[in-house]
Parts: structure tokens; C-alpha cells; sequence
């Protein structure tokens, strides 16, 4: 999902990325600043155009950019208090609408989960205070009076909209922290997922009913960011209790990086296969899944591939191989046994699959385990 973006600084080793989408926004947004909020202020203001020093074209750019400064701080007000709490972040991302900080923390408590969600709205709230603030400062020249008072009100309609209660936003977060309190997880994402898509559909009507397209992309992000995040969720939570052996698909193929997709494809058809293992002399490079093989019959197999791979033992819980999956840029774990040799892989097609045989069994807890037979493959020691 972030892979088009670059890192531009760290803070407390946490990298600020920039994704390619938000040089498409940014021109937009300095050109409404421009055109609208700035001349509205200056007429508020009964102040004439032309005792602007800047050009109204590079202030709107100036505060466009401040206004993702304040974004970036919003999200580091989430990812400080996660670590805070003992939780791990690994980077913080400005795009298209807005940032999103990738934190590894599913130890937190309910309460910490609140805290964690209203940092980032704290965080907007006092900049726009303080921003607002200045603006009304005399001694400071009327350019920095109009840019301070459009990066405040800015920054106050993204905590007031942030704290909205519709999943995945912070008030959303906060409303699932709330509900955990008093009913189990699962129920309580699922609850607060469909407040999210409640809102989002009425805010979908609202822009359509006023040709307001910003607000109605936002309702589409709100509304698949709560499907998404509850489907994850329920994977997660409804899988605990099963081992990675009951999850794994058996028969895998093995198939160099340089090899085209459709090669790899022939190979699993012929084999029987599920899954295939990408090695080469060098050691494994991760996994292929059936999805990953249909994106184009000329790309080799490791083109595909993004970041490390994910190793889990047949005996680890799935609940957590889930876990490690969902927040990697593979398709899926390879399984090893005691001995270190590879038995298997559990991609995304074998969880369904695992989701619905326990849907259809009715089996809450854990499930017996038989043995397993190794895939004659070696895991790097």
C-alpha cells in the first residue's frame, strides 16, 4: 500500500514518509487557500488584497504544506503515546488524505487504546489554538496573521473531523475502546465499524446532494476503511485458539525469482499446488499465492514479491500468524517444524478457508491437531 513513497526525516526513529499521492493533492489545496479561504479572511478582515507582501498563489502554497506539517504531528501524537505505551511503530505516512501511522500495539488495553486515539486530535487541537492564537498578534505582519489563522482553522476541522465516532477515524477508535469495556472485541469493532459505515453513507449522500467531491471520497475511504479494518479484525479474532498447522496449505510449489508468473502458474497447476516457495541459491525470498500469479503472465516471480519473508512454526498460534501477515507485504507465512524444515505455507486463500470450515463447524475453542508431513525443504537456519 505504501510502497510509491519516500522517507524524508526520521523523529525518534520513527520515518516520516511522503507517498507520490500527495504531490497530487498539494497544488489542489494551495490553490484553494489561494482562491478561497485567503480572500474570504481578507474581506472578513476588511483588508485590501494588495497589502499582502506574498503572492496569494505562494502563501496558499506555504500553508498547504504547513497543513501536512500538522498532519505529520498529528500522527506522531499516536505513534509517541504507542510507544509510550510499549508498542513498536514502524513509519508514519502523509498521503492523499491525510497520514496514517503504521503502530504495532495489539497488547494495548481498551484505555490505552483510547488514549492512543485522542493523541492526534490533542495534538490538532493545540496547534490550532495556538496558531489562532497568533493571528491575532499585532506586532506580526499581516501575511503570517492570515497564514497562522488559515493552518489553525485547518487544523481545527481535522481534530473536530477526526473525532467523529465512525471507525476506523480516532473517534471511531475511541467509540471501539469504549464499547471493548463491556463486550468482547470482536463485537465491539463490528459495532463501531457499522456506526463508520452509517456515517460514511450519510456523508456519501450529503456531497452527492451538493456536488461536494473531497467529502464524498472521503465517505468512500471511511467506508471501506471500516469494512476492511472489521474483516481483518474478525479474521484475527475468529482464528484464535487453532495452531498454523490447521491453517497451512501442504502442497507447494518451489520456483526461482527470474521465473515469469505463468511459469510458476503451470508449475502449481501441474503440482497440484496452493502456494509456491520463491528461493533461490541465496535462500527464500517469501511467497506466491494464487492471486499474486494472475497479475500478469510476463512479470517474474520475484517482482512481485515485497519485503521480508514471514516464518511462523507449525504449532504458533494462528491468531498471531495472522497478525504478522496482515501487517506485511506478503501473501502469506512459510511454516516450519521442529527440525527447521519447511511443511507448508498459510496465505490469505487458506484462512478463508480455515473462516469458513470453523463458521461451519461451530467450534469456539481449540481444535485437536494431527501431525504433519514435512515438504522435504529446508528453512534457513
Amino acid at each position: 500500500m505504501f510502497a510509491n513513497a519516500w522517507t524524508l526525516m526520521r523523529i525518534r526513529g520513527i520515518p516520516i514518509r511522503l507517498h507520490v499521492s500527495l504531490l497530487l493533492v498539494l497544488p489542489f489545496l494551495a490553490y484553494t487557500v489561494a482562491t478561497n479561504q485567503l480572500p474570504m479572511i481578507l474581506r472578513a478582515a476588511h483588508v485590501p488584497p494588495d497589502a499582502l507582501t506574498l503572492p496569494a498563489g505562494v502563501l496558499g502554497s506555504i500553508v498547504a504544506v504547513g497543513l501536512f506539517v500538522g498532519i505529520a504531528l498529528h500522527e506522531l501524537g499516536h505513534a509517541l503515546v504507542a510507544m509510550r505505551q510499549g508498542g513498536t511503530v514502524k513509519s508514519i505516512t502523509l498521503m492523499v488524505l491525510g497520514g496514517v501511522a503504521q503502530i504495532d500495539h495489539e497488547a494495548a488495553t481498551p484505555r490505552q487504546q483510547a488514549t492512543m486515539a485522542f493523541a492526534g486530535p490533542l495534538v490538532s487541537l493545540v496547534l490550532a489554538g495556538v496558531s489562532i492564537a497568533l493571528s491575532r498578534v499585532d506586532a506580526l505582519f499581516l501575511d503570517l496573521r492570515a497564514g497562522l489563522f488559515i493552518f489553525g482553522g485547518m487544523n481545527l476541522a481535522l481534530a473536530i473531523f477526526n473525532l467523529v465516532p465512525a471507525y476506523p477515524l480516532d473517534g471511531g477508535r475511541i467509540l471501539r475502546a469504549l464499547l471493548s469495556t463491556r463486550m468482547p472485541q470482536l463485537r465491539a469493532t463490528r459495532l463501531s465499524a457499522s456506526v463508520g459505515r452509517v456515517l460514511a453513507l450519510t456523508g456519501a449522500g450529503f456531497a452527492l446532494m451538493h456536488g461536494d467531491p473531497m467529502l464524498l471520497l472521503v465517505s468512500v475511504f471511511v467506508f471501506m476503511g471500516a469494512s476492511a479494518d472489521e474483516a481483518a479484525t474478525t479474521m484475527r479474532l475468529g482464528l484464535t485458539g487453532l495452531r498454523a498447522r490447521q491453517a497451512m496449505g501442504r502442497r507447494v510449489a518451489s520456483v526461482d525469482p527470474g521465473r515469469p508468473l505463468s511459469t510458476v502458474a503451470r508449475h502449481m497447476l501441474f503440482q497440484g499446488a496452493s502456494a509456491a516457495i520463491v528461493r533461490d541459491e541465496r535462500g527464500v525470498r517469501g511467497v506466491l499465492s494464487v492471486r499474486d500469479v494472475q497479475r500478469g503472465p510476463s512479470k517474474a516471480a520475484g517482482e512481485v514479491l515485497k519485503g521480508e519473508p514471514i516464518w511462523a512454526h507449525v504449532d504458533d498460534e494462528l491468531s498471531e500468524v495472522v497478525a504478522r501477515v496482515q501487517k506485511s507485504t506478503q501473501s502469506g507465512a512459510i511454516v516450519v517444524d521442529d527440525m527447521n524444515t519447511i511443511v507448508g505455507v498459510v496465505t490469505y486463500e487458506d484462512l478463508a478457508r480455515v473462516m469458513a470450515l470453523r463458521g461451519a463447524a461451530d467450534v469456539p475453542g481449540s481444535v485437536p491437531v494431527e501431525p504433519t508431513v514435512p515438504l522435504r525443504q529446508d528453512a534457513p537456519r
